[in-house]
């Protein structure tokens, strides 16, 4: 069952129905019954407490299921809620002696939950606005890897995919007075499998009718509940008014929920060798001398070591460009480093491309994508229409260093470590990154790969914010009034043009560090944000490549500037 389909449950199962046959239904607690039934696939309740209905749960070792834990697991008491970790001292020889106490340390009620693991703890602070809170057990929340995020209200971690996954969620509604936690069934089932154990839940149930007084009982049926197919257990207590009409039922019992999944299955998820998919590619398989298509399953592959008529895992696919728009599209999932994508911290790629604008990557590095992401990669994949770029085969191939001039790659090597000006024995800086939303923003900066306007929008925005966005106002007014050539109505351009003219640099230096500035400000300005002008004729991809060359040289002369401490004011 899953999240939204738990809680209408619960509140369908906490309507008080009006008087009849529907009452007589109600108060059989059947549906709760088949509630907690159907509630051990997908998303599990553990813990929820709303009108009539409480549920709590521990993980019990799997030693502890044998003879006798039925009769003594019926016994639990309420007195569990709020039972965690806590300190205090005795008198065993008339002196203090301290001691701290581990959560379920004593039976409390039950003997098979002594020193099992509660799955949260209810914790009250008076102090605080929220007065009591909920949090995991820590154990359950390190082995599983999964991390608090307040937006989603929810313990989380990074699927293969690269999503966020919701593993354990929190809901508190204060209005309602509903409070529901729920685990990932196979998250669950792969901490029981770690630590050999089993989850109960213990569950309390009590119906009251308003319409009657239920104080006056003058008839109780009780009745004990054992399915031992389904690991469920309780007793059940219905009690009768004079007329034999039913005012109150309750039942009281727990649960056992177990990993009942193939323990062959279970140790390759340990062990990282989980059964999965492979896709097919579109490959140059230049050991066989010929393109064929081929699947990246791993042990299809061959190797330099071993003889065989398999592939290479080096062999090269080849996809259209537009492959990696996705990629350069949403800056929070994904970041790009010189010749690879990173997909947070799910997954990378390194990737290349040739003199004919096309994409290539090994099938080697495909096969270690997810599933869904190589189905992605496959529906780009196409025959290559020239080989592998002349620097993927020095450096993969000859093992030789790429000494290359790449603009972009200078560039982001520059602003790494772009130099302070010293201003009156304070080293203040007159460009840095700045604060934005996309924490990736310089690894986010990419060529333009393919004809898209909205691609080169995208690459010249970003290329604006880092570098113009990052001269610092306060800096540059600073040195120029120092200067004295500072003008109230000019930006920092402008300004730093002017600085540049008073410390006698010739005007071609000048322009070499100004003008592309200009061009990256006008472009973003008249063409992109506020569309007065039309877009540059030709080769977009040349084109931004191009500014991209102008835009390194003038960061390198600004920072020899610097480092020559011709822009210091003493």
């Amino acid at each position: 069952m899953y999240l939204n389909q738990i809680k209408k449950q619960i509140f369908k199962l906490n309507e008080i129905p009006k008087l009849g046959k529907d009452l007589d239904k109600w108060f059989n607690l059947r549906d709760e019954v088949s509630f907690l039934l159907n509630t051990t696939e997908d998303c599990i309740p553990v813990y929820f407490t709303y009108k009539y209905f409480f549920l709590h749960s521990f993980i019990v070792s799997a030693n502890k299921m044998r003879k006798g834990y039925i009769e003594d697991l019926l016994t639990w008491s309420s007195g569990i809620i709020s039972y965690s970790y806590s300190y205090g001292y005795s008198y065993p020889k008339g002196k203090p002696k301290k001691k701290i106490f581990k959560a379920m340390s004593d039976s409390i009620g039950a003997k098979t939950l002594m020193n099992s693991t509660p799955v949260i703890f209810y914790r009250f602070n008076m102090d605080y606005k929220e007065k009591s809170f909920i949090e995991l057990n820590q154990k359950i929340e390190h082995l599983l890897d999964i991390y608090w995020l307040e937006d989603k209200g929810a313990y989380c971690k990074i699927d293969d995919n690269g999503d966020i996954e919701e593993i354990f969620t929190v809901e508190k509604d204060k209005k309602n007075q509903f409070t529901l936690c729920t685990i990932k069934k196979k998250d669950l089932n792969f901490y029981l499998f770690l630590t050999n154990s089993v989850l109960v839940r213990v569950f309390d149930l009590d119906k009251i009718h308003d319409s009657w007084d239920s104080n006056v009982d003058y008839e109780r049926i009780e009745k004990s509940y054992r399915d031992t197919k389904n690991e469920i257990f309780f007793n059940r207590t219905k009690a009768l008014e004079e007329h034999g009409k039913p005012t109150r039922a309750w039942i009281r019992g727990f649960q056992i929920i177990r990993n009942k999944e193939k323990l062959s299955k279970m140790r390759k998820i340990l062990e990282g060798k989980e059964d999965r998919e492979y896709v097919s590619f579109i490959i140059h398989d230049f050991k066989n001398k010929k393109i064929v298509e081929w699947s990246s399953n791993p042990n299809e592959l061959g190797s330099y070591f071993v003889k065989n008529d398999l592939p290479f895992g080096t062999s090269p696919a080849f996809f259209n460009p537009q492959i990696l728009l996705k990629y350069k599209q949403d800056y929070e999932k994904y970041s790009f480093a010189y010749r690879q994508i990173n997909c947070r911290g799910a997954w990378s790629i390194s990737y290349d491309i040739n003199e004919e604008g096309q994409v290539h990557a090994y099938i080697s590095d495909l096969s270690r994508l997810p599933y869904e992401e190589q189905l992605y990669w496959k529906s780009y994949n196409e025959k290559p229409k020239a080989g592998i770029s002349s620097r993927a085969f020095d450096s993969d191939f000859l093992a030789k260093w790429d000494f290359d001039y790449d603009p972009l790659f200078s560039l982001k090597e520059i602003l790494k470590k772009f130099p302070k000006i010293n201003y009156k024995g304070e080293n203040i800086k007159i460009w840095e990154l700045p604060n934005v939303p996309n924490p990736n923003l310089i690894d986010n900066l990419c060529y333009v790969d393919t004809n898209s306007k909205k691609e080169w929008e995208d690459q010249v925005l970003n290329l604006a914010k880092i570098i113009v966005d990052g001269l610092d106002t306060n800096t540059i007014k600073k040195i120029s009034k120092e200067l004295n050539c500072y003008g109230e109505n000019l930006g920092s351009i402008k300004l730093l043009s002017n600085i540049l003219k008073s410390i006698k640099m010739s005007s071609d230096e000048i322009e070499a560090i100004i003008d592309p500035l200009k061009i990256i400000w006008d472009i973003r300005s008249n063409i992109v944000a506020h569309p007065h002008k039309a877009y540059p004729k030709g080769d977009l991809k040349k084109q931004f490549r191009d500014i991209l060359i102008k835009t390194d040289k003038s960061l390198r002369k600004l920072s020899d500037l610097i480092s020559n401490k011709r822009l210091n004011i003493n």
